[in-house]
């Protein structure tokens, strides 16, 4: 029979094999959401260049990136049910997951209405369209180095939090910017009406990334507050 030592030190085992397998499949969902936004810029670049059937084959490759970030998501979530990490962790960390996905979802949307779309993208634009797909990626970018320090600096995992918020609002400098240029394009009748809400719907759907990159980035100071006792 086993001792009561011995049942303790078999639990503490198993919880820390599922703590560990939380934290790999944490590593490889942002990393998939990462890829996600990165592909994006693929599609804005054919885009641009009017290479629709391009277009389609990079969106393709973006949802195929959306949905294997949903299955790392639910294996994530089946761990933390089966007991991975303290519950005073688990449900900022559920919570975190859940909010890093809605990145990649927002990367497909964004992807979607560039596919659907399909319009001649005029390229007095080109520029200012790639800044603000770069300006998301990398807020993506900074967040994933924030997750992943949430394991090992706290400090750091901090202030990358901070840089998130920072690149974020950099990104909606640029969306404000290109929204005015919109309009000033249409008032002077060198888009229509339909090239103008179709634009403005893109640029606010890759803007929304970096939104949706910085609603994640919020909950790490609550995880760090906890953590820090």
């Amino acid at each position: 029979m086993n001792s009561p030592l011995l049942k303790k030190r078999d639990m503490m085992k198993r919880f820390f094999v599922k703590e560990t397998d939380v934290e790999k499949y944490s590593k490889l969902h942002v990393e998939l959401v990462y890829a996600c936004v990165s592909k994006l810029k693929d599609v804005i670049e054919h885009f641009c260049e009017g290479k629709f059937d391009l277009v389609d084959a990079e969106v393709e490759e973006v949802s195929k990136l959306e949905h294997e970030a949903d299955e790392i998501r639910r294996k994530m979530e089946i761990e933390f049910y089966h007991g991975a990490f303290l519950p005073f962790d688990r449900e900022d960390r559920i919570i975190l997951a859940e909010l890093v996905d809605t990145v990649s979802d927002a990367s497909q949307s964004a992807a979607y209405a560039i596919s659907l779309g399909k319009i001649n993208f005029p390229q007095s634009f080109d520029e200012d369209f790639k800044e603000l797909t770069e300006k998301s990626f990398e807020t993506v970018a900074v967040l994933r180095d924030c997750i992943s320090m949430l394991d090992t600096d706290l400090s750091a995992a901090l202030a990358k939090a901070h840089e998130v918020e920072k690149k974020e609002e950099e990104g909606d400098i640029i969306e404000r910017r290109i929204v005015r240029k919109l309009y000033d394009a249409y008032r002077k009748k060198e888009i229509s009406i339909l090239k103008f809400l179709e634009l403005k719907n893109i640029t606010e759907k890759i803007g929304n990334i970096a939104d949706r990159a910085e609603d994640a980035s919020d909950r790490v100071p609550i995880i760090v507050a906890k953590r820090r006792g």
